[in-house]
């Protein structure tokens, strides 16, 4: 229950957060913008606050189930400390999403584009160091064939995309400190390292023969 309470008390938090604020937001409140922090979907305040809420609790449960149904569960006790800390950052970056959503529902102008940028970065980062520590399983890391069906793979596969991920964290908080022209550049730079790690999985498998 403990490794739960963390991420039940961000929940919680949220909640009574939009329930008090839910009568001084406005009718329509903004929930998506664009590169350059312009507002580009709006929903009603109710909408806003069920959508917000659920990115909090759909991945909690959908974390707090799957190691029960992974064949191979039994790995996840090697790595239980690092699900943990993923779990809870996970938790705190939808948490000051929706506590930027309240905002910007209050009337406040929060350049959402450079938060969410941010807000990525760090929990890139924060996957980065600790994907090496992933042990084998169906639902969380860099599920490659490859890497599946070879412990070494694996390992070498994860170590490589922890670096990918950390460097992309990094380019993430860079890139919400550019011009929207610039940013617009280095996302899809971002994207292909990100993808690195499949063709290295690739490309250890391929060593083989």
């Amino acid at each position: 229950m403990k490794k739960h309470l963390i991420t039940i008390i961000l929940m919680a938090a949220a909640l009574i957060i939009w329930l008090i604020a839910f009568p001084k937001l406005s009718a329509q409140i903004p929930i998506h913008w664009d590169i350059r922090g312009e507002p580009n979907e709006y929903t009603s305040k109710l909408n806003a606050m069920l959508i917000s809420l659920s990115t909090m609790v759909i991945p909690y449960l959908m974390l707090a189930y799957v190691p029960k149904i992974d064949p191979k569960k039994e790995n996840y006790g090697y790595f239980s400390k690092s699900f943990t800390i993923i779990n809870i950052s996970l938790s705190l970056v939808f948490f000051a999403l929706n506590l930027i959503i309240i905002a910007n529902g209050l009337g406040y102008t929060v350049f959402s584009g450079n938060f969410v940028l941010i807000l990525i970065g760090i929990l890139f980062i924060i996957l980065g160091n600790y994907m090496p520590q992933i042990k084998t399983n169906y639902f969380m890391g860099i599920k490659t064939p490859w890497a599946l069906n070879d412990e070494n793979n694996w390992r070498k596969t994860h170590r490589f995309g922890g670096k990918t991920f950390i460097l992309s964290g990094f380019l993430f908080i860079f890139a919400s400190f550019m011009p929207a022209s610039v940013s617009e550049i280095l996302l899809p730079i971002i994207l292909v390292i990100l993808f690195l790690p499949i063709g290295y999985s690739y490309w250890i498998f391929r060593k083989q023969f």
